[in-house]
């Protein structure tokens, strides 16, 4: 239903500013994707797709990478302006960091969009953001249906970012009157650094190591950490039963999912989202109006920002043929 809305807003706007662009020419634009990192797989696949449509809609793309380096991200961006980009799209390493490149690229009159990642503290384009109550709604509807009560354990993504902080609350909210009625028992929540599998497995022994086999549920906030949550639980043999959750429908975990290991992982369609992004992008830069184009607004401490969210699919192994084999995401021998 949003992806239905963000179209037909789009349509509406550029329809409001069509006949303009067909009276003259217009050169495409330089747009720079700068991922975070080539780990991310979330983001490359959604890159490439943008990329893509990016340059079908008449611009020139340059993608680059910083490996999770904050210090290496704002030089890249200091290349990039110097190159003489017209707009950034910047999957932020820090969102507190990378601000001083945003207010540099303000001044110098270039467009930026934050993707997927608030960056604080500066005058923002657009945020091309995920929903974050929508995946809480999610894990949450997914664990709480096969198991109602039991020992629950939460695993945020990164304290320092937006997404981790608030995904982790708008969890922490869904689950709170069952823990109130005492049916839940919230044993350990806590935030893993960089979204990190090798933090969560240590973080996971040291439940584990409290609780043995008396844990039902494993809320992990990313594939990474519901992997590496669910292989401790495997290595001390008290995995049977426990619901584990991802997200991001990495191949491992897809794989796990249908052989019966983890439960749960939510699917972000790559085309879907790097195409719509793209549109949006587009959109923006030939003058479309923000208002109409957002959906809501995010405040980063120095402005509202003009916000589009993107939803996402559960995918458990009931539905999991629907939405990932039969889809072409994966082949049924890649998940054996």
């Amino acid at each position: 239903m949003k992806s239905f809305r963000f179209m037909s807003k789009l349509i509406v706007t550029m329809l409001a500013f069509v006949f303009c662009w067909s009276c003259q020419e217009q050169d495409g634009l330089v747009v720079a994707y700068m991922n975070a990192s080539t780990t991310r797989t979330k983001f490359v696949q959604e890159g490439d797709y943008m990329a893509r449509s990016l340059k079908s809609l008449g611009h020139e793309v340059i993608v680059v990478a910083a490996e999770d380096d904050d210090a290496l991200q704002l030089s890249q961006g200091y290349e990039l302006l110097e190159k003489g980009v017209d707009a950034l799209v910047i999957v932020a390493v820090n969102g507190n960091t990378i601000a001083p490149l945003v207010r540099e690229a303000k001044r110098r009159g270039v467009s930026v969009f934050a993707y997927n990642r608030l960056i604080n503290n500066a005058e923002l384009d657009f945020l091309i953001a995920g929903d974050n109550a929508g995946y809480a709604n999610l894990f949450c509807e997914a664990v709480l249906e096969k198991s109602p009560a039991g020992n629950y354990v939460v695993l945020g993504g990164d304290r320092f970012d937006m997404n981790g902080l608030a995904l982790l609350q708008h969890i922490l909210d869904n689950l709170k009157p069952h823990v109130e009625s005492g049916r839940i028992n919230l044993v350990y929540e806590t935030f893993i650094e960089g979204w990190s599998r090798e933090r969560a497995e240590f973080e996971m022994q040291k439940i584990v190591d409290a609780y043995g086999d008396a844990i039902d549920v494993v809320i992990a906030c990313n594939d990474p950490m519901g992997m590496g949550a669910y292989e401790v639980l495997k290595k001390n043999g008290v995995h049977h039963g426990v619901l584990v959750t991802g997200q991001g429908a990495y191949q491992d975990v897809v794989q796990s999912i249908y052989n019966d290991g983890m439960f749960m992982t939510i699917h972000h369609p790559a085309e879907e989202l790097g195409t719509g992004a793209a549109k949006l992008i587009d959109a923006v830069l030939r003058g479309g109006s923000v208002t109409d184009l957002a959906d809501s607004y995010t405040f980063n401490g120095a402005m509202n920002v003009p916000t589009l969210s993107f939803p996402s699919v559960k995918v458990t192994k009931e539905n999991l043929e629907e939405v990932l084999i039969q889809s072409g995401v994966y082949a049924r021998e890649d998940l054996r």
